[in-house]
């Protein structure tokens, strides 16, 4: 079986950065696992115009998020605003870091943004609140703080659900949709009451 396609989408991976070493702590982890193939997007180096590939050419996601004033970076959300279908039915999970909730409402308000682009967020969340959570020298977290209030964190590679494995014969799970999904209701005929309802007919395009 060939190892899950696992991208690891960074905003920058700037030295120094409590982003970075936390990318990096997770890179190693995912990489000491056979079953995993990882991928370092780094948004900062990945000109928009080249992203849909990449995005396309993973299985699954792990979004490193900063909060800042309870909410995620817009440079962020410009980023997965600039791709659409390949984000659809993949599972997407999130480390994040920050503020009084340790990152939490940023990866709150990141949910609802990935409903919308119908993709799958894993409930497993790794939190740091930065900086009381610090790194050891060995760059490794000494008390990450998980949501479901586990004494450790998961294993990293545990907020991934894999897919099903692909197929030459592979089809999308979602169908093709060509907006608009509802067409306009139509005029009321001779026959019909203007104050007469008129629902609108879903289009199966």
């Amino acid at each position: 079986m060939h190892p899950l396609r696992l991208a690891l989408v960074v905003r920058n991976s700037e030295p120094g950065k409590f982003g970075t070493v936390v990318a990096e702590w997770f890179a190693r982890e995912v990489e000491s696992r056979d079953e995993f193939k990882l991928d370092l997007i780094d948004l900062d180096r990945t000109p928009l115009a080249d992203l849909p590939a990449r995005i396309d050419e993973a299985d699954a996601f792990v979004i490193v998020c900063p909060e800042y004033n309870h909410g995620y970076p817009g440079d962020l959300k410009t980023a997965i605003d600039a791709v659409r279908r390949p984000w659809y039915a993949k599972p997407v999970s999130f480390i994040v870091y920050g503020g009084r909730s340790g990152g939490l409402r940023a990866a709150e308000q990141l949910r609802q943004v990935f409903g919308e682009l119908h993709a799958v967020t894993i409930r497993e969340t790794l939190s740091f609140h930065q900086p009381t959570d610090p790194f050891n020298p060995r760059r490794h977290p000494d008390r990450p703080h998980h949501p479901t209030r586990r004494r450790h964190p998961p294993h990293p590679t545990g907020l991934v659900v894999p897919p099903p494995p692909r197929s030459p014969h592979h089809h999308h799970p979602l169908p093709r949709l060509t907006p608009p999904l509802w067409t306009r209701p139509t005029r009321p005929t001779p026959t019909q009451s203007p104050m007469s309802p008129t629902p609108a007919t879903l289009c199966t395009a």
